[in-house]
């Protein structure tokens, strides 16, 4: 057997227990799944994030979320303790206890959470120890923002008037002289309704936490607590809110569910937010542009092993398909019953029907894209390229068989073909109209020259569009910009102007990227007898 034939055969051995797994578990794969998370206010920070783990769960692996409101985070661990919900948006100093007894167990970090020290700008408050004997609204019972606040008091040995007004009321009777300051916790900029408090009211103020007391927290309870800054005009820009980098410290927002939860469920839920995990930059902004495997296991110590195989593995959906290629006994054992009962005709008939359905969906995709042509030829071009690269890999894999992976091909190479033979008449149609344009524009400098060059400058304002619309490709760009000053340098001395002016009128016409990219490629613009 052939190198190449040893290969087939592989992949239709692997087609073969695709097919076999598939059958096997269609049941459970059509089984619907339902979870609840315990999250907090209607509209605040933790309820939108439940929001957006709901919609990621919906979109990615078809479970079905109830996203139950709440006071914050000591209610979402205490409703998970008691079996009242599968999954809790908790603090992470509010759950390390819980950890630590083995009681509860992470799957995910989605959010740092500074502490903010919000105060009035005439409360006599300058300092962190200004706020002994002020009232202070410290959360509402029940919130992460209340647990925090006291972790805070109590290190640093500070005796306030208490106020356990929620987040938005606390807002309320600060502007309202009610209260001195208040203590937030929440991811920086996450919170609209802070942002918009700071720019309509500018006696608001932030101050930060002494470095000796963020110093305490951290090394006392590092697996919760980290030190962290507040930069200069991250609530607004003009004044700055803060006027300068704040010093404070920070904890985490994690999923939290039992030890006892489904593996399959951890596992699905875990999967669908780390397959969805730009989406949550709006919470974390390192997401945006972050490794989320590693972003989102960050400071973690104790998280669900099926969690952690979703961080190792992936979708855990293809977990059956992972055994078997790691398993060749299994694969041996199965090619036997495979080619000795007539589950090899149901799966070979199988592969068939997967091969027809990918060479119609590219016949249709195909079609699809032709209705781009001849406007939006390039974009056309690059998506059958990417569509060709798709079932290169396909191929490698051994997804596809040989024969259907050349019919898929041909189709596609022909078409990739067809646009690139309609972008070059494109770019000639673009070369004889510029020469016909430069015609007009030549017969006009011999009689109008103030309006030749203003008609110069359409025609070049006409290069740019085109550029910019994706028209025409850089190259072709240059091209057309070459032949405008070949006809300036030829018919300078006609208009009785030196080449050298009309050559920086002409220039002096594009924009400085233009004149740049002119300047760059072109010959021209140093053209012999120029002086």
């Amino acid at each position: 057997m052939t190198h190449f034939a040893a290969l087939q055969f592989r992949s239709t051995i692997r087609q073969m227990a695709a097919g076999l797994l598939l059958l096997v578990t269609l049941g459970s794969c059509s089984r619907s799944e339902s979870i609840s998370i315990s999250s907090g206010l209607n509209q605040g920070y933790y309820n939108r994030l439940g929001e957006q783990i709901r919609s990621s769960a919906n979109a990615q692996v078809k479970m079905s979320v109830q996203n139950r409101e709440s006071q914050g985070s000591r209610q979402n661990l205490q409703r998970l303790l008691d079996r009242e919900v599968d999954f809790a948006l908790v603090q992470l100093d509010v759950a390390s206890e819980a950890m630590r007894q083995g009681k509860v167990q992470a799957i995910a970090m989605l959010a740092s959470e500074p502490i903010h020290l919000i105060i009035r700008a005439n409360a006599g408050i300058r300092t962190f120890q200004d706020l002994r004997n002020k009232r202070v609204a410290i959360g509402s019972e029940g919130s992460g923002t209340r647990y925090t606040a006291n972790q805070l008091l109590t290190a640093a040995r500070l005796t306030i008037r208490e106020d356990d007004s929620n987040f938005d009321q606390a807002l309320k009777e600060l502007r309202a002289r009610q209260t001195d300051a208040l203590i937030y916790v929440g991811s920086l900029g996450a919170s609209e309704t802070l942002r918009q408090q700071f720019d309509q009211n500018l006696n608001l103020r932030l101050i930060s936490i002494p470095t000796s007391v963020v110093n305490y927290l951290t090394v006392r309870d590092p697996g919760s607590y980290q030190a962290a800054q507040i930069p200069i005009g991250t609530y607004s820009a003009r004044p700055s809110v803060p006027a300068q980098d704040l010093s404070t410290f920070s904890t985490a927002t994690v999923v939290v569910t039992r030890p006892d939860m489904s593996r399959e469920k951890v596992g699905l839920l875990t999967w669908s937010i780390l397959s969805t995990s730009r989406k949550y930059a709006q919470f974390y902004p390192a997401l945006q542009t972050g490794e989320p495997r590693s972003l989102m296991q960050q400071g973690l110590v104790y998280i669900h092993p099926a969690a952690q195989d979703v961080y190792e593995e992936g979708d855990p959906r293809d977990a059956w398909m992972r055994y078997w290629e790691n398993n060749s006994d299994l694969q041996a054992g199965l090619f036997i019953l495979i080619s000795t009962s007539g589950v090899g005709l149901l799966l070979r008939h199988w592969r068939k029907e997967q091969s027809k359905k990918l060479a119609s969906t590219t016949t249709k995709r195909i079609n699809e894209l032709r209705t781009l042509l001849p406007q939006e030829t390039a974009q056309a071009l690059q998506s059958i390229e990417a569509l060709q690269q798709e079932h290169r890999v396909m191929f490698v894999e051994g997804t596809v068989p040989t024969e259907v992976y050349e019919q898929v091909q041909r189709k596609t190479q022909m078409f990739a073909d067809e646009c690139r033979s309609i972008l070059e008449q494109q770019r000639k149609h673009l070369v004889l109209d510029t020469l016909l344009l430069l015609d007009e524009w030549q017969a006009s400098l011999q009689t109008d020259p103030a309006e030749a060059m203003q008609k110069l400058t359409q025609i070049k304002q006409q290069y740019r569009d085109m550029l910019l619309s994706d028209q025409v490709d850089i190259s072709a760009y240059i091209e057309l910009v070459e032949l405008t000053l070949l006809s300036l340098m030829t018919l300078a001395p006609a208009s009785g102007q030196p080449r050298s002016q009309l050559a920086a009128a002409s220039l002096a016409s594009q924009s400085p990227v233009d004149a740049s990219l002119a300047a760059d490629h072109s010959p021209l613009t140093s053209f012999p007898g120029s002086t």
